[in-house]
């Protein structure tokens, strides 16, 4: 059974299911809202997802199951590597994973977004997503959260303006400065957000491309 939940951040409901199945590129790239705080919620995932061999279409269709972890998480290799013009889903490796995560987690509850529509996971046909999904994952009690995703680095953006004029305000005052900057990285740890350090890090030109996707 499919249950489509609308305009609901799934991250902050995981812990409410048995297993989430997160949709992935095979060039190990944590792209969207959903995918990046996924990573920093659960370090697992990244460490499994940068254990794989970058760039590897042998991993369309294939999942890697986390199988120590609460909840499950199924990392789920969908897409090639992202394209701003043209989709980059590859339908058949979609249901080969919905395939046999059914098979898989038969009767458990389970968690997901609309797998391979968005520009994170691969810009596809979102009735065309769906009607895979629904139709591969019978024996499943499928939950799909349908909300709009924006960069992780947009969110982080859109964060810091609410600072903005306190830090102008408080200009020169750094023990002020101080504090609000441990209130932007307390709010950035109850959204599951990276820190600026984390985006310092992707300073290379393909790699910043990706991040404001």
């Amino acid at each position: 059974m499919v249950t489509i939940i609308k305009d609901k951040e799934p991250i902050y409901e995981t812990e409410n299911y048995d297993v989430v199945l997160l949709g992935l590129s095979t060039h190990n790239i944590f792209m969207g809202n959903f995918q990046g705080k996924m990573a920093v919620k659960y370090p697992i995932v990244e460490k499994v997802n940068n254990s794989t061999p970058y760039g590897d279409l042998r991993k369309l269709g294939k999942r890697i199951t986390i199988d120590d972890n609460e909840p499950i998480i199924s990392l789920m290799y969908i897409c090639k590597y992202p394209s701003r013009k043209d989709n980059f889903i590859d339908y058949d490796a979609l249901e080969k994973c919905l395939k046999t995560a059914n098979e898989e987690f038969k009767g458990k509850k389970v968690m997901t977004t609309v797998l391979g529509s968005t520009k994170f996971d691969g810009k596809g046909d979102r009735d065309k997503c769906l009607k895979i999904i629904e139709e591969n994952t019978k024996d499943l009690d499928l939950y799909i959260y349908d909300f709009p995703q924006i960069t992780v680095r947009e969110e982080i953006i859109k964060q810091n303006s609410y600072f903005k004029e306190l830090r102008k305000k408080y200009k020169g005052n750094y023990k002020m400065l101080e504090k609000i900057w441990e209130t932007i990285l307390e709010i950035r740890k109850k959204t599951f957000l990276p820190t600026d350090m984390y985006l310092q890090a992707k300073k290379k030109k393909e790699e910043d491309d990706i991040l404001n996707f």
